[in-house]
């Protein structure tokens, strides 16, 4: 039996790699909290928030995009094994590295994102560790 919560993630990555931002709000709630601790340590609300962070992220990189490794789900947090790929603006460095978020949904609206670098970090703010 297909998991709504794994597809609904699937679909939101999917159109976040197509530059299909509306896609990505829709599966959005709009009170959403973004924690970014290692990269900004910043937290950011709502959609404005979260529109916020990814243009800035993305006004340092062309052609970035992410490749879903894993999904692993904990109740109404999933964890998210990404692998992060992209080509420095103006630098023209090629990168390929790991990166590691975590969903917290309610009902079929993630309602919290969270960005780590480490995935023993990931994996205690999804629960699966201690």
């Amino acid at each position: 039996m297909a998991d709504r919560l794994i597809e609904i993630l699937e679909r939101l990555f999917e159109a976040f790699n197509r530059d299909d931002a509306e896609t990505v709000v829709s599966h959005l709630d709009p009170d959403l909290v973004v924690l970014d601790p290692d990269r900004t340590g910043r937290t950011y609300r709502g959609y404005a928030g979260f529109r916020e962070l990814v243009e800035e992220w993305l006004e340092s990189w062309d052609d970035y995009s992410v490749e879903v490794t894993g999904l692993t789900r904990n109740g109404d947090r999933i964890l998210a094994d990404l692998v992060q790929s992209g080509v420095g603006r103006g630098s023209g460095i090629k990168f390929n590295e790991p990166l590691f978020q975590v969903f917290t949904f309610g009902g079929d609206k993630v309602v919290r994102f969270e960005i780590y670098n480490e995935r023993a970090d990931a994996e205690r703010a999804a629960g699966l560790r201690d």
